[in-house]
């Protein structure tokens, strides 16, 4: 006969008074039991049980047992273990989403913090590069009477000359409004060194790079030399007058555009359109998200950099897992491609100009298949490859694979090499 009682601390309990307590291995009185969760399921312990084991987690607002926990520094708060935790430049641990939301820290870009929150007591703000650095790479302009991370501005260096590495940070924006075009680009120009007009040399901070339309400064580069970077461009179809501009500026700035670079050297391309109420555009991720198809064609011309470290992380462009190393990389409405292999001449530099168009016009303004779009650009992907076709025809191929993959994560046999070579 089964009994209709069990017994807890001595004292006989009716059935529908107590539940069963996996973490206890016992029966317990339902008056009093706390909900918990315990292993990935919901359980029941006394209260005595929940004070002594357990605690609250913010993010999924249940009771854990506390080896199931992770303590937040930053709102001084207990997180689930599954919460990614991160920790400050100066050893503060805690979730990203508290830094974010605090009003205590800095998301630090540039000098010995990078890549790190950082305590605002220990931050200053750079006038040049409009953001915040550890205290000790800030450097303070006397006649100024202010903050700059470029230690040559700060001592007033002179005008046209190459400048410490990320110090071109206001390029002027020559498509002001859209007032030009629906669509901006700006072009990063990576080089060993720049070979001037006069046959001389500029490769080190301080060297005479010049004033030119088309680029907002040069700066040393970490992974090839130095970098002349654009200002912002309207990107305009052939015939625009718009675009004899822009090229106008490439035809003056060549022998910059034309010096050497090797493989270390990138050709970095952002790119930004003008947001409407109907276009549901919100950030640059609803861009992206929009251009995967006709990105397939880049990933195509540019497979080989993607088994590069700056380019071998979110390789499917999901926002969860936004990175600056990746194939592409979204700051805020701006789209960075990262793919994209150096730029060596001038010619190279306009086709590329005219395929971003093309790339941007059929996403948002004349939508086309993928098998239409690449008709279309067929003449400007031929020159890139001086009439090759065959060529050309295996990137195409690549392109149909890779748009698989961007569209439905499906890693095709002929680009398994490019995807998953970590």
């Amino acid at each position: 006969m089964e009994k209709d009682f069990h017994t807890i601390d001595g004292e006989r309990h009716s059935l529908e008074d107590c539940v069963w307590s996996n973490y206890q291995s016992e029966f317990i009185l339902k008056e009093g039991a706390e909900n918990v969760f315990v292993n990935g399921e919901d359980d029941y312990v006394t209260s005595d049980m929940l004070c002594n084991e357990f605690t609250h987690c913010e993010d999924t607002d249940d009771y854990r047992p506390m080896e199931d926990t992770v303590w937040c520094d930053v709102e001084e708060v207990c997180y689930s273990d599954e919460m990614e935790m991160t920790e400050s430049y100066c050893g503060v641990r805690g979730a990203e989403d508290s830094f974010s939301n605090s009003c205590d820290y800095h998301w630090i870009e540039y000098g010995r913090a990078a890549e790190h929150w950082l305590s605002i007591e220990q931050t200053i703000y750079c006038e040049d590069i409009g953001d915040y650095v550890e205290e000790d790479d800030a450097h303070y302009c006397d006649n100024e009477g202010e903050y700059y991370y470029d230690e040559d501005l700060a001592n007033g260096s002179r005008e046209g000359c190459i400048g410490s590495y990320h110090s071109n940070k206001h390029p002027e924006d020559y498509n002001y409004g859209y007032q030009k075009s629906r669509f901006s680009v700006g072009f990063e120009i990576e080089k060993t060194k720049f070979e001037m007009r006069d046959g001389t040399i500029s490769e080190e901070q301080g060297d005479e790079f010049g004033e030119y339309y088309l680029f907002a400064g040069a700066e040393t580069d970490s992974s090839c030399g130095v970098e002349a970077v654009t200002n912002i461009l309207p990107l305009s179809p052939v015939g625009s007058r718009y675009r004899k501009q822009v090229f106008d500026m490439i035809d003056e700035a060549s022998h910059i555009i034309d010096s050497p670079s090797d493989v270390n050297c990138g050709g970095h391309i952002t790119i930004s359109m003008k947001q409407d109420s109907t276009s549901l555009i919100l950030d640059g991720y609803d861009i992206v998200n929009q251009l995967k198809p006709r990105l397939s064609l880049i990933y195509a011309l540019y497979r080989h950099r993607l088994k590069r470290s700056y380019c071998r992380s979110n390789k499917g462009i999901k926002k969860q897992d936004n990175t600056k190393y990746s194939p592409v990389n979204v700051k805020g409405n701006r789209v960075e491609l990262r793919i994209p292999s150096r730029v060596t001449c001038t010619k190279q530099l306009k086709l590329r100009y005219d395929l971003m168009y093309n790339i941007m016009h059929y996403t948002f303004q004349d939508p086309k298949p993928l098998d239409d779009f690449l008709v279309i650009v067929r003449p400007i992907v031929d020159k890139m490859y001086g009439g090759d076709t065959n060529k050309v025809d295996s990137i195409y191929e690549y392109a149909k694979s890779f748009r698989r993959y961007l569209i439905l994560d499906e890693v095709s046999e002929d680009i398994n090499e490019f995807i998953n070579n970590d």
